[in-house]
């Protein structure tokens, strides 16, 4: 990542005021084709990993973690409140 998009900075702040409460809810910030490049992804690929992110991989999601300056926790936190908000829509 060399030139770091400056709308990672939102989210941090945007977490903090309870904006962001779910994994998913990052990309309302940030475009998901810009996390998606950064992490070397195809943008197909990485729709599919937001779909199920349980997919992630752990490196995966503390390098996001880093792209938004946030600690390695709230990253887990977040997906595994996306996880359960996509396990009750199954229901």
């Amino acid at each position: 990542m060399t030139n770091r998009d400056t709308r990672y900075d939102l989210i941090k702040p945007m977490l903090n005021a309870g904006n962001i409460e779910s994994f998913n809810d990052i990309f309302k910030y940030i475009p998901k084709t810009v996390v998606a490049t950064d992490l070397g992804k195809k943008v197909d690929r990485f729709t599919a990993l937001m779909n199920r992110v349980e997919k992630f991989t752990v490196e995966e999601l503390f390098t996001i973690a880093r792209f938004c300056s946030i600690n390695d926790q709230k990253i887990l936190e977040l997906m595994y409140n996306e996880h359960v908000k996509n396990k009750r829509k199954k229901l």
